[in-house]
This record gives structure tokens, C-alpha cells and sequence, in this order.
């Protein structure tokens, strides 16, 4: 099962921004499979990969002290990296024609949705991989997500 944390201090320029981030498992559920294999069509820089946000996206919303987190993906995307998008019936309540991929939950403190920067970054590692070793790690590169495109 994804996991969703909220961390602060992953930005040395900017210690109090807080970034939502994802770990899915690469061998974990349908869903965590098809964010972890957009890893293959996102493009390089800076020392992490980015999604182009026309492909898919991240849709979050604060819910009864929780941030929910909806990963939402062109079909046509899916199938580029070897998903099927008949495995995915929900719909992006930004763009009906995107897909919902995946969704995960966490607890919200309030101090750090406050700051909560823009895009949502995931990891991708196995269930056993904690969030603090995959930040510890110079060889794991986070993917960027960027919220939804403008209406």
C-alpha cells in the first residue's frame, strides 16, 4: 500500500517548506505500479525527475484533518509505459479524461500544510524502505508531481 508523509526540511534552502511524499512499491497494487512506472517517461533535472504536468498530475485536498493525495494520468500516457487504463475506472474531478491512478492518505498537521510546497514527490522503494533511508540516499532520486493544470 502507498505510503503518504508530510516532511518538512527536505529543501535545505527552504527548511520550512513541507512536501507531500509518496512511497509507492514497484511490486505493490495496480495503482502503485502504474506511478512507479511513469518514472520512465519523466525528464531529468536537478537531481530529481518530473512529470510534464500535460501528462499527469497531483490532486490534493485537505479532508477532516487528513491531506488526501490523487494521482491522476492520461491514458494515452499509461499505455506508453505498458499500463493498461481499462485497470483504472476513476476520473479526475480536474480533467475527466485523465484516469486516477492512485490515491493515499496521511494525517495533516496543520503547522505543516502551511507550508506545503506545490508539487508532491514519491519515491519509489519496497514496503521495508523507510521514508528517512530514502532521503538519507544520494542514489534515489524523488519523481515530481505538479498539481493539476489550470482549468
Amino acid at each position: 500500500m502507498a505510503r503518504l508523509h508530510l516532511r518538512s526540511g527536505m529543501d535545505p534552502d527552504a527548511p520550512k517548506t513541507a512536501y507531500a511524499v509518496l512511497v509507492v512499491d514497484p511490486e505493490g497494487t495496480p495503482g502503485e505500479r502504474a506511478v512507479a512506472a511513469l518514472g520512465s517517461c519523466c525528464y531529468e533535472g536537478d537531481g530529481a525527475f518530473y512529470l510534464v504536468r500535460s501528462d499527469g498530475w497531483a490532486e490534493r485536498s485537505p479532508e477532516d484533518g487528513r491531506l488526501a493525495v490523487r494521482i491522476a494520468v492520461h491514458p494515452a500516457v499509461l499505455r506508453q509505459v505498458g499500463v493498461d487504463p481499462e485497470d483504472f475506472p476513476g476520473r479526475s474531478s480536474v480533467d475527466p479524461r485523465a484516469l486516477l491512478v492512485l490515491e493515499a492518505r496521511a494525517a495533516a498537521d496543520p503547522a505543516l500544510t502551511a507550508h506545503l510546497a506545490e508539487p508532491t514527490a514519491v519515491f519509489t522503494a519496497g514496503p521495508d524502505t523507510t521514508l528517512e533511508e530514502l532521503l538519507a540516499s544520494d542514489a534515489e532520486w524523488p519523481m515530481f508531481l505538479a498539481p493539476p493544470p489550470e482549468s
